[in-house]
């Protein structure tokens, strides 16, 4: 689903991070320099309001997580979550002297989402631009390899941006895991290339991650999930854990849910999941 523009966007995206555009392109082998401790480092590539990615750096603050968002509406929605999950308001900080209810944006402490800058002009052009939901020349945003970075937590960071080819922003064997959920199905066979499981960008995950480390992949899409099934398997990925019906299952990975999949699975609507591996050693089942 398309999302609206909001009005006052730039504005209220600012409230988080002043002077927050930088260059990702520089983080290329340097992503673990944003956290506090050098960590195994974990990216969801679409992380949508941000609720999985917030559940994920709760329960695991031995990893660090890069949740990557290029619709800069959505992005401000994942900010908002992250500074009332992460910083609970009591009912007083959220009323006025006069009585009303205050904007969260004015609730926010100044400092709380801190942007790591780097120097524009650091960073060939080129780097790091076009598309992740809007992959394959599908619209490119914010011009050649400009982002804006967000430091939520000691162990997360949200990065405002699409990403074309994952190996200009990450380096060989950078990322121990990989999240991708509810990615665009582009259900005509002839935008086949644009899914985020097709083989050319199996090929870029494989490249990124360490070796035998997992790529987790939900979708509600029931195509989706047998071609991405097949392209697992003619990428010579192997298989460690699936289900077609996610939460009726024993896998973990139900624990932490989008909310685009809570609303979903609460509905009763079979949720499609998977966890692959970059070497073909665990057998399908």
């Amino acid at each position: 689903m398309r999302q609206r523009k909001l009005k006052g966007l730039e504005e209220k995206l600012s409230v988080y991070a002043e002077n927050s555009s930088v260059c990702t392109g520089r983080m290329k082998g340097r992503w673990n320099e944003l956290f506090d401790s050098r960590q195994p480092l974990f990216a969801e590539l679409g992380c949508g309001k941000g609720q999985f990615i917030l559940s994920r750096a709760e329960a695991r603050p031995d990893r660090n997580f890069i949740a990557v968002e290029g619709n800069d509406s959505v992005m401000l929605r994942a900010l908002q979550k992250a500074a009332r999950r992460l910083l609970p308001l009591s009912e007083e900080s959220a009323v006025s002297p006069d009585g009303n209810e205050r904007p969260f944006e004015e609730l926010v402490p100044e400092g709380v989402f801190q942007a790591e800058r780097i120097p524009e002009d650091a960073v060939p052009e080129g780097i790091c631009e076009g598309g992740a939901r809007e992959a394959a020349g599908a619209g490119k945003r914010r011009g050649s390899g400009k982002g804006r970075i967000f430091r939520a937590a000691p162990n997360l960071v949200f990065v405002n941006m699409y990403i074309r080819d994952i190996k200009e922003c990450f380096s060989e064997n950078e990322l121990s895991g990989i999240y991708l959920n509810f990615s665009d199905p582009w259900p005509k066979d002839r935008h086949a290339k644009r899914r985020l499981t097709h083989a050319g960008y199996l090929a870029g995950y494989r490249h990124v991650l360490m070796p035998d480390s997992p790529l987790e992949f939900k979708t509600d899409n029931k195509e989706l999930f047998l071609f991405s099934m097949e392209e697992f398997r003619k990428s010579g990925w192997g298989i460690e854990e699936y289900s077609e019906d996610l939460h009726r299952s024993n896998c973990e990975s139900k624990r932490f849910q989008t909310e685009y999949e809570e609303k979903f699975s609460s509905l009763g609507k079979p949720i499609y999941y998977c966890r692959a591996r970059s070497a073909d050693v665990f057998p399908a089942r």
